[in-house]
């Protein structure tokens, strides 16, 4: 393992450059960006180096009334709800094309602000052009039903949009929430979108190019701020029919409670402390590189991070060698350096929250097989770290970390990987590597989560509905679930 976080000859390109001239990540409001009504603003750090590179609106309650105006009277006067089925269908596809054209400054964007690699923003980009490209079909699709009633009347079920959605996205895929988006606009929703306060530049350009789409001015949102100060007073708001979000347990526990007063409906995606779950006749050299990508991909900031790897006792140290092996090999580093394969964390706050939790496994009495620790100068920048030793029952097995550290479990049988797997409060995802086709049917039925992979691990598309249970939260992001739950039914009597 290698640590260089010393600033790169590589740069952003010529375009971003040019976006980023002189540039306010402002509220997006009726198609315009604007300033906070109080004035606050906020830094945007990069967490490569810690230093400001932008500013940002911080709103409050006052920016969530106009907002949330706007689309309510975008709403309202049918603008973009009436829009033809077809019509609304070729401006999400040029939305997609837009996103496409632009994608070199998105991924520019989402590496300063979020600290995620160069290389792994690429993947966001392309994901949020497919998943708007997919999204964008959807509103000639959805299709009512006639039931069978007594005769004399004629039924109708229509599926109808919700109203004014308030969409409010976490800081570890800033591009890639455009599918959220994207599918309540496809449903004929308006949106108000609140962007992470740590990752706010995405979201601007987002709206500007909605607006180049063609969806009308005040359909699409974005609203920038705190939890506490913007993400709260939208979900209070007594305009807003419908709220998604994903974020932490905690955090979604108060959103449903507060959602509560105005009976407003929600769905949560919540964390994680997913089981990777490794039987004895895996192979043991792919297996473990997956393991580690599993963990250290976006520095673990991952909700489905497969953070409790759960080993059979009989190739335990085989298995936990050859992890340590294949994590020497990452380079942390600069996230525009072509070499790094880990780059920082996305805050100060979030750096000290891994740094914590690792002196609290040290703590525990665990083992440290791979002992990472504070990298670099001036960034927040954190190397692997693997626990072996690890009981179930630990704060560290139990509570997710959102960092580059990992839980290494030892089980001995089928039964006690199923039982170690389901005992956490969280059911987000879950991964089994087994030769054994039969043993993975019955691990699939025996999972107490929302995803099973077998023999790969947070693979993901657009068409795939994705959603946890337990403390993972409820409701669905992506495929055709999504959109259904965008809608609600309407049933219409006529009298023959």
């Amino acid at each position: 393992m290698t640590t260089d976080v010393s600033p790169t000859l590589s740069h952003v390109s010529a375009r971003t450059e040019a976006y980023l001239k002189d540039k306010f990540f402002g509220h997006v409001i009726d198609g315009s960006v604007v300033e906070s009504i109080g004035g606050a603003t906020m830094p945007v750090i990069d967490p490569s180096t810690g230093i400001e590179i932008a500013t940002a609106a911080s709103g409050d309650a006052a920016d969530v009334d106009r907002a949330v105006a706007s689309a309510r009277r975008v709403f309202d006067d049918g603008t973009w709800r009436h829009v033809a089925p077809l019509e609304k269908e070729h401006r999400l596809h040029r939305l997609a094309q837009l996103i496409d054209e632009n994608r070199t400054i998105f991924g520019d964007l989402d590496a300063l602000d979020a600290g995620l690699l160069r290389t792994y923003t690429a993947f966001l980009e392309h994901f949020g052009v497919n998943a708007t490209s997919y999204f964008a079909g959807w509103p000639s699709k959805l299709h009512g039903s006639i039931p069978p009633v007594p005769a004399g009347m004629n039924v109708q079920h229509r599926r109808v949009p919700r109203g004014v959605v308030g969409i409010i996205v976490p800081w570890n895929g800033p591009t890639a929430v455009v599918a959220m988006v994207a599918a309540a606009l496809a449903a004929g929703n308006s949106v108000v979108l609140k962007a992470a306060e740590n990752t706010p530049m995405s979201a601007v350009l987002m709206a500007e190019l909605a607006v180049e789409a063609g969806i009308p001015e005040g359909a699409f949102n974005v609203l920038q701020g705190t939890g506490q100060a913007v993400g709260a007073a939208l979900v209070e708001h007594p305009g807003t029919d419908y709220i998604s979000f994903t974020g932490s347990a905690a955090t979604g526990r108060a959103i449903q409670t507060a959602a509560a007063k105005t009976l407003t409906p929600v769905a949560l995606e919540l964390g994680g402390k997913s089981p990777f779950i490794v039987f004895e006749d895996a192979e043991i050299e792919p297996t473990a590189a997956a393991a580690t990508a599993a963990v250290w991909s976006g520095q673990g900031q991952i909700c489905t991070a497969g953070s409790r790897v759960l080993v059979q006792r009989s190739i335990h140290d085989e298995f936990v060698a050859a992890m340590v092996e294949a994590s020497r090999a990452v380079t942390v580093g600069h996230v525009f350096d072509p070499s790094a394969t880990m780059g920082p964390l996305v805050s100060q706050t979030q750096l000290d929250r891994v740094v914590g939790y690792v002196d609290l496994g040290r703590s525990e009495g665990v083992d440290v097989a791979l002992d990472g620790g504070l990298a670099g100068d001036g960034g927040f920048f954190h190397e692997p770290v693997i626990f072996t030793g690890v009981r179930n029952e630990m704060r560290i097995a139990q509570e997710e970390i959102f960092g580059p550290v990992m839980s290494v479990i030892p089980f001995d049988d089928e039964a006690d990987a199923v039982r170690i797997a389901n005992d956490v409060e969280y059911g987000l995802a879950a991964g089994v590597f087994t030769n054994d086709l039969r043993r993975s049917q019955r691990m699939i039925d025996e999972l107490t989560v929302g995803t099973v992979w077998v023999n790969t691990y947070q693979a993901g598309y657009p068409t795939v509905s994705y959603g946890g249970v337990k403390q993972s939260g409820y409701g669905r992001t992506l495929g055709e679930e999504m959109v259904h739950e965008l809608t609600h039914v309407k049933s219409v009597w006529i009298a023959q």
